[in-house]
Order: C-alpha cells, then sequence, then structure tokens
C-alpha cells in the first residue's frame, strides 16, 4: 500500500462543529420500562423493514420505508409508546447501513437481537424538547421525562451553551447513558513545532521516535474479576434471582476494564496530538496479523486499531497532520543514520547494529525514527508539487485540502537523523 497524507479540511477557531458529550443516567425503575420500551420498539421496526428490504425487496428509501412505518404503526399499537423521532430514525440509520453495504463494502445490514446487551435508541430535539436543569442535575427528555444524570461541571456548561441536535440513550452493560450531540464553536489546542514518528507493534503497543515507549496497560486483575463473574454466571440458572446479581457484578467488572483502558489510550493520544504538529505512523495490516492465532489474544487486548482512530479524529479536531508510510517501507531494516538498509534482520532482533555506520539500534526506536523522517519527506514533497511558496526557514503549505498549515521546519529538521531530503 503507498504512503498516504490525509487530504481534510482543517477547523477555524470559532468555526461551529458536531461534538458528542456523554452522560451518565440514573432513570427510576419506570423511567427504566420507558426505556426499555423504546429500545424494543425500535428493534422491532428494524426488523419488520429489514424483511421487508431482503425478502420481499423493497427499495430502501426514506419515502418506501416511511409508508412501511405507517403501516406497522396501525397493525402494532404498541409502537405508539415511542417518541415519534426516535421511530423515524430507524429506516435513516437502516439506510444509511444498507448503503454502507452497497457503496463501501460492509456487510449486509442484520437483525437486532434481544439478547444483546448494548442496546439504544435516538431522539431529535425539536422546539427545545430535550433541556438540561443544571442545577438540580435533571435532562427533560420526551415520553420519559427528567432523569437524574452526572457529568463534569465542564461538560455540562458546554451542554447549556450549545444547541442540542439528538440525544442518543444507551444501555451497555447494565448501565445507562446518553450521547448528546450539540453545535459548538470550535477551539483547538495551540500550535505544535514538533514531528514525531510511531512504531506500532505487539511487544509494545507504542515507541516514539522522541524517545517515548507505550507499554501494554496491565488489566491483568480487572481479567481475572471477568473470568471470575462468567465463570459464576455459568453455574446459575439463566434469568434467576441468583443470576441477576452475577450478572450485575459481571458488568461491573468488564465496565471497569473498559474504561481503564479507555482513559489511558485517550490520554496517551491526547499528549501525542498536544505536543506535535505532525505525526507520521505506518499503514498496519491489522487483519492480516489477526490470522496468527498467537498473535490474535495480545492484539485483541492492546486495540492498535482504536489508537490510530483516536489520533486520527483528534488530529483533525486541532489542525494536525497525520501521515501514513506505505505498508512495505523498511523501518525496521534501514538504519536511521546513515539509511543503509539490513536486510538479514529477523524478527525475534529486538537490537542490532549497523553493518555500515556501527551504529548500535534499538529496534522499535529506529523504525520510528525512520517512519518520522519518511513522513516529513512525504510532506516536503507535497509541498513542492502544490504550493506556490518554499521557504528554507519553515514549510508553508497551500492546497492540501483547502487551508493553510504552517510548519516549522527548524525545530522539525533539526531532530532529524536521516541526513537524506
Amino acid at each position: 500500500m503507498s504512503s498516504r497524507i490525509d487530504e481534510i479540511n482543517y477547523y477555524r477557531e470559532g468555526q461551529d462543529v458536531t461534538e458528542a458529550v456523554k452522560i451518565r443516567l440514573y432513570p427510576t425503575d419506570e423511567q427504566k420500562k420507558i426505556i426499555n420500551q423504546n429500545i424494543g420498539n425500535r428493534g422491532f421496526i428494524w426488523n419488520k423493514m429489514l424483511v421487508k428490504i431482503k425478502y420481499e425487496k423493497v427499495k430502501p428509501s426514506q419515502k418506501t420505508l416511511n409508508n412501511v412505518l405507517k403501516e406497522l404503526r396501525i397493525e402494532y399499537q404498541f409502537l405508539e409508546k415511542s417518541e415519534s423521532s426516535s421511530r423515524q430514525q430507524v429506516f435513516i440509520d437502516l439506510i444509511k447501513a444498507y448503503n454502507k453495504h452497497k457503496n463501501e463494502g460492509a456487510g449486509f445490514p442484520k437483525f437486532k437481537s434481544q439478547k444483546n446487551p448494548n442496546v439504544s435508541f435516538r431522539i431529535q430535539a425539536n422546539n427545545n424538547n430535550i433541556r438540561l436543569n443544571e442545577r438540580k442535575n435533571r435532562i427533560q427528555i420526551p415520553k420519559i421525562g427528567k432523569i437524574k444524570f452526572k457529568t463534569s461541571k465542564e461538560y455540562k456548561q458546554k451542554i447549556q451553551e450549545s444547541k442540542i441536535n439528538n440525544i442518543t440513550i444507551k444501555h451497555e452493560n447494565g448501565i445507562y447513558t446518553g450521547i448528546i450531540n450539540i453545535n459548538t464553536k470550535h477551539t483547538p489546542i495551540e500550535p505544535s513545532f514538533e514531528a514525531v514518528g510511531i512504531d506500532m507493534g505487539i511487544r509494545r503497543p507504542l515507541t516514539c521516535s522522541n524517545g517515548l515507549k507505550i507499554e501494554e496497560f496491565d488489566l491483568t486483575r480487572e481479567e481475572k474479576n471477568v473470568k471470575y463473574y462468567q465463570r459464576e454466571m455459568s453455574k446459575k440458572q439463566r434469568g434467576s434471582k441468583h443470576y441477576r446479581i452475577a450478572q450485575t457484578r459481571y458488568w461491573k467488572a468488564l465496565n471497569k476494564k473498559i474504561n481503564k483502558k479507555n482513559d489511558y489510550y485517550h490520554k496517551i493520544t491526547h499528549h501525542l496530538v498536544k505536543n506535535n504538529q505532525v505525526i507520521a505512523l505506518e499503514t498496519l495490516n491489522i487483519k492480516g496479523w489477526f490470522k496468527n492465532k498467537h498473535w490474535a489474544p495480545k492484539l485483541h487486548r492492546i486495540s492498535l486499531y482504536e489508537i490510530i482512530r483516536q489520533l486520527k479524529y483528534k488530529s483533525l479536531r486541532n489542525n494536525r497532520k497525520i501521515i501514513q508510510v506505505g505498508r512495505f517501507f523498511p523501518s525496521s531494516q534501514k538504519c536511521s543514520k546513515c539509511t543503509y538498509q539490513y536486510h538479514g534482520l529477523e524478527l525475534s532482533e529486538e537490537e542490532w547494529i549497523c553493518p555500515e555506520c556501527g551504529k548500535h539500534h534499538d529496534r522499535d526506536l529506529n523504525a520510528s525514527i525512520n517512519i518520522k523522517n519518511e513522513g516529513l519527506r512525504l510532506i516536503q514533497e507535497k509541498i513542492i508539487k502544490t504550493s506556490p511558496y518554499w521557504d528554507c526557514h519553515g514549510l508553508r503549505c497551500a492546497g492540501i485540502g483547502s487551508k493553510i498549515l504552517t510548519f516549522y521546519s527548524k525545530s522539525m529538521l533539526k531532530n532529524r537523523e536521516s541526513p537524506t531530503s
């Protein structure tokens, strides 16, 4: 796969952008019944419409599926208990899923199962029908009423000062959450004057060209607890009181594991994006790695794709540049000092000495430096081809997307170890 510089339109400061804010909901028993009814109705409508598309060959357009929804409402009166926009949102989501299958190679939409513990529904905001009472920690939601919630003071203020577009209510591992979609003013973090190359691997998730090494987060205790409660559930009769108690404990242990891992990765990616203007990554064949039965369990634990996803969206939000060098770029074999390529490097070798210049290399650190150098070379190449202006004191790039991004090459090129370019 060839190298890629993401062509994106960067956000301007003060520009209106869409953001999502997650809050924890604490519904009463009565409100839980209403939420579960809405979730069940969403799955029911989805499955009925999917039958029409899959077996009766109905064209999945907004007009035809809206007519199907009208017929379902007449036939099944319990659907009236759902909020109107949440019913309409079902066929909008189904059309999106079908178009992804048709145009982007995604799988065909699947039927919803009641056994799935992670389910949700979405309500659109109209005429101020979704309101926040910051003082009483309550949020007003149509058909459900005022629900108690918890979030940080910063997020409360952000929601109050922004326009609410919709709210997605999720029931995930026994916990109710609300994801509020808002329109807000964009405030990117300050520009940085650094570039970093990142080598990703199974032995160590991230090795950065500046010497930072990110080890796998130790979740041994949390995984042990999850397995213990899974065994406890298997010993109980499904649906019994003791089974539900064990299930609640299992959900709690699972959420703790997921939250710790997510928090760790968000802190790492925020640090990398905050302190670097340019981030160069490998193009990994993660799907191919999963075919190795020895690597697959660890790959599942370290979630490399999730790290890449976070780096990409945070870079876009904060006007950073993400570069992915080619999949077959010899980052590990190449000496970052003299550019000699050592073809005899084995996968088991963590360190090696360059036969040409005698430099002693840490395999992963050397690879990350080469990735950074290749990323900067690609940027310079792109600038020379597309920019009407070139200055050896700074790299000013016009024509990438439709915005102007300034890189200060003095500080970046000072750290480069390769004499090329």
